[in-house]
Order: structure tokens, then C-alpha cells, then sequence
């Protein structure tokens, strides 16, 4: 056992950020050179529909792709919660990515939220990619972001959608489990929240959950002891995982939800559902 927690360790105890491995239908793509996929376009049509070029944004975790470059978006600032030191050895432990592809970071956030980083109300957009899902106390996170947004400032996310993902059997993460977090303040995730993470676990290919084929879901892919070593592995270090479970529906419900409880004032603008046969919604919030 011991040598198996350590292997897949290596996998998952890094902080969370798109700079790091990731298992299947959430794996980083490779970075070089920029190769152009299916949900590429839906993608670009989603950001189209605003006019971002002159703003000033910033990028979550745009590792060796970013999403915004700066030949296109000249105001566009990065962050990341790990160094461009440590980004840089863990593309030497690889033959997928190339140094010199690292985007130089403007912020490095460590366990810290945007705005304790970032000037308040000095940004018309926060852009991330498959990021929030594993933010620990996702309350904390979108609050930060608010109040580095100018009124009527833009959170722009794609998001994967669980029922498409290795996600699949997990239950959606609800409003006690987001409160509960975000009144401890936690930085790392809970040890019940791996455990969870590990335990449903399953590779899952999304073209084919559209489809309805019945080899579309596989088996759990971690015994209950492997699951019960890492939420043990959870106590003493970090250990990356999805936090925030939801379907496109459930996240704007959530959003919502979070508005009326008086945590965010934060609001869906737009909302692009999960389409076939991908595994992921695109979302912009507005602040008011």
C-alpha cells in the first residue's frame, strides 16, 4: 500500500492549479505546439460574446496555454498559486511541456485569495479554466474575485460538468458543505472531501455518456483502502481533488443561492450548458 499511495501521491498532492497532472477527462492538454480541439470553438464563441480586448483582465492558472495571450488581450495579467520556479521543475519531471512555453505570472497566490493580492476593483474580468472546482472554500474564492472586479466587472469559468466526468457517482457539493468551509477558512481540502473524491472515483468517457453506451462508465478506479490512505494523507498535506461538484444547472443554482445567503453579489450573466459530447459549461458571473 505504501508504494501506492506514494505513486499516486506524486499525482495528486500538488496544489491545485491547471499546472498540474490531472487523471483523463480533466488532463491538461499538451502545450506545445497550441493544438486546436472540438470544444476549442465553442469556447472561443462563449468569450466572443463579450468585448474583452481592451479590458483589463487577469488569467487563473494559465500554466503553458493561456487562454487570453497577450498579442490579443495587451492588459492581460496572470496568476497562479505556485512560482514559476517550481511550474519549471515540475516540466523537467515531463517530456510534455517546455520551459520557455511557462507564462511569466504577475501574481503568485499560494493559499491566498485574489484579493489579497490584487488592488480592489482594478480588473473588468477574471477569466479561469477547470480551476474552481478545486479552490477548498469556493465562498472565499468568488468573494475575492468580486472585490478585484470594477462594478459591473466579468467572471468568466469553464467549469466541468460532474455528470460528464470522473465525477459522475459523486453527490453535488451543497450549501452546508460551502459554509461549513468557508467559516473554517480551510486551505487545503478536508480529509472527508478526498476521501469522497477518491472513493467515486471512476474513468469516464463523456462522448459515450451522451451516447448512452453501456461501456461509457468504468469501474472505480480506487479501493476503499486507497481512498481512506489518501483522506489520512488529506490530515497532514494537501491533496488535490475536486471540492465543488455540480452540473451546469446545480452551479447556477448554487450561485444563486450563495446571492440570497448574502455571501456573493455576484450573478449569472450568461450560462452556456454542458454540450455533446463534452464534459464542461462555460459561465460568466457580473458583478452588480
Amino acid at each position: 500500500m505504501r508504494h501506492l499511495l506514494k505513486r499516486f501521491s506524486n499525482l495528486w498532492s500538488v496544489h491545485s492549479s491547471p499546472s498540474q497532472t490531472k487523471p483523463d477527462s480533466d488532463k491538461i492538454p499538451d502545450a506545445s505546439p497550441p493544438k486546436r480541439r472540438p470544444k476549442d470553438a465553442l469556447r472561443k464563441k462563449f468569450l466572443e460574446s463579450y468585448t474583452l480586448e481592451n479590458g483589463r483582465g487577469l488569467e487563473i492558472g494559465p500554466f503553458c496555454r493561456p487562454v487570453f495571450r497577450r498579442e490579443s488581450y495587451p492588459n492581460m495579467l496572470y496568476a497562479d498559486v505556485k512560482s514559476e520556479d517550481f511550474l519549471k521543475r515540475l516540466v523537467r519531471k515531463g517530456d510534455i511541456y517546455r520551459e520557455e512555453d511557462i507564462v511569466p505570472l504577475d501574481y503568485v497566490l499560494g493559499t491566498q485569495h485574489l484579493d489579497a493580492v490584487v488592488a480592489h476593483e482594478t480588473l473588468d474580468f477574471v477569466f479561469c479554466a477547470h480551476v474552481l472546482e478545486h479552490v477548498p472554500d469556493m465562498i472565499s474564492s468568488l468573494k475575492g474575485i468580486e472585490r478585484v472586479l470594477k462594478p459591473g466587472g466579468l467572471f468568466l469559468c469553464f467549469y466541468p460538468d460532474r455528470r460528464f466526468t470522473y465525477d459522475i457517482d459523486r453527490p453535488t457539493t451543497t450549501l452546508s458543505q460551502l459554509e461549513t468551509r468557508h467559516q473554517l477558512r480551510i486551505t487545503r481540502p478536508a480529509s472527508d472531501t478526498v476521501l469522497e473524491h477518491f472513493t467515486f472515483n471512476r474513468k469516464v468517457d463523456a462522448g459515450k455518456v451522451w451516447a448512452n453506451h453501456n461501456d461509457a462508465v468504468g469501474e472505480r478506479r480506487f479501493t476503499a483502502e486507497q481512498a481512506q490512505e489518501f483522506a489520512l494523507q488529506a490530515t497532514r498535506s494537501y491533496v488535490d481533488v475536486h471540492c465543488n461538484v455540480f452540473s451546469d444547472s446545480e452551479f447556477s443554482d448554487m450561485i444563486e443561492t450563495l446571492g440570497a445567503a448574502g455571501h456573493i453579489s455576484l450573478r449569472v450573466d450568461r450560462m452556456v450548458p454542458t454540450r455533446a459530447p463534452f464534459n464542461e459549461f462555460h459561465v460568466a458571473l457580473r458583478k452588480p
